[in-house]
């Protein structure tokens, strides 16, 4: 059997499987989650996520400037660690480099990562560089802390949860379809606004440090693969059921402007797109209302509320007319 008929999450089951013991030695959390929580001390936890960028797979060039990528590659495993509810503290930077790479694309690179290192309280503490054929290959590790009570996990959710999300989706991807397609006629602010949401998302770390001390949250993570991709990651180690209700389902402005240009849907870009990077929660019921009170004072917006979970398996949507349907997952997939 190849990798490309058996899928990553298969994969990652049978790795698991073969490991036994030692994918979980000493840990609380290993293969499975955003990120591996293992023992720091006894107030908390160590959090570490991995994430690798391959070129033509995950970014194009020359498209993409080494700033922005630079930003990205960071920004992408810090939000792994936001969706644990953690601290991201240190960074660990790996490059594969075709020989002819120039010396100020990599210096740019880092250049572009250094701001959201800073502003972020993370330090880049090291890494390694190695001659690749091609492409360009860059591997992050990314380490934190979270208090050991206040870890978000994707396995928490129970039936009756509401199910919500910290923004908008769809943008980044009416920034990878202005990138497929330059020929689209588009008005130049907007097209600005749709290129930087998927070159530079924001990860939400104060936000997710903020429901982590909630105690309202009962599993997290971040949207990186499509909302249907990652609510299905949710529903599968929560062992519950995901009811949507389609009119609530928070698409873009971007995504809705510019999808029509593309001749696609600007729904399909929030349910599939992929990359936004804002955080998916479950959070219990009768605390929401006050939870997206509070987390509006805060930070400007409120919790974006898309459903609930629900006892029976698998992914479910009322649609605008009121029917019940199952959806098909169409997200990101890596084989």
């Amino acid at each position: 059997m190849k990798i490309k008929d058996l899928g990553e999450r298969a994969l990652i089951k049978q790795i698991t499987e073969v490991l036994g013991e030692s994918a979980s030695a000493n840990g609380f959390v290993g293969i499975g989650d955003d990120a591996a929580l293992t023992t720091c001390n006894k107030e908390a936890w160590l959090v570490t996520s991995k994430d690798m960028l391959v070129e033509g797979v995950h970014f194009l060039l020359p498209a993409m400037t080494p700033a922005d990528l630079g930003y990205k590659a960071l920004a992408v495993n810090i939000s792994d660690i936001a969706a644990m509810g953690g601290v991201p503290r240190h960074a660990y930077v790996a490059l594969a480099l075709p020989k002819e790479t120039g010396v100020e694309f990599i210096l740019e690179f880092y250049r572009g990562m250094g701001p959201l290192a800073a502003e972020l309280g993370t330090t880049i503490s090291g890494g390694d560089t190695v001659s690749s054929p091609g492409p360009l290959m860059i591997s992050i590790t990314v380490q934190g802390e979270v208090d050991r009570q206040k870890a978000l996990l994707r396995s928490g959710a129970s039936p009756g949860d509401i199910l919500c999300t910290t923004g908008p989706l769809g943008a980044s991807a009416a920034g990878l379809a202005l990138l497929l397609n330059r020929e689209l006629d588009c008005p130049e602010k907007l097209r600005s606004q749709a290129l930087n949401a998927h070159f530079r998302p924001v990860p939400r770390v104060r936000e997710a440090d903020f429901l982590a001390h909630s105690g309202a949250v009962t599993a997290a993570m971040d949207i990186s693969d499509g909302l249907l991709e990652d609510l299905g990651e949710i529903s599968q180690a929560s062992g519950c059921g995901v009811l949507l209700e389609e009119d609530k389902i928070p698409v873009h402005p971007a995504a809705q402007q510019i999808a029509p240009l593309a001749q696609s849907l600007a729904a399909e870009w929030a349910l599939n797109g992929g990359e936004d990077y804002e955080l998916l929660l479950a959070v219990q019921s009768r605390r929401f209302a006050s939870l997206s009170r509070e987390y509006e004072s805060r930070f400007g917006v409120p919790l974006m509320p898309i459903g609930k979970v629900v006892g029976e398996k698998g992914l479910w949507m009322v649609t605008k007319e009121g029917k019940r349907v199952k959806l098909t997952i169409k997200g990101f997939q890596h084989f």
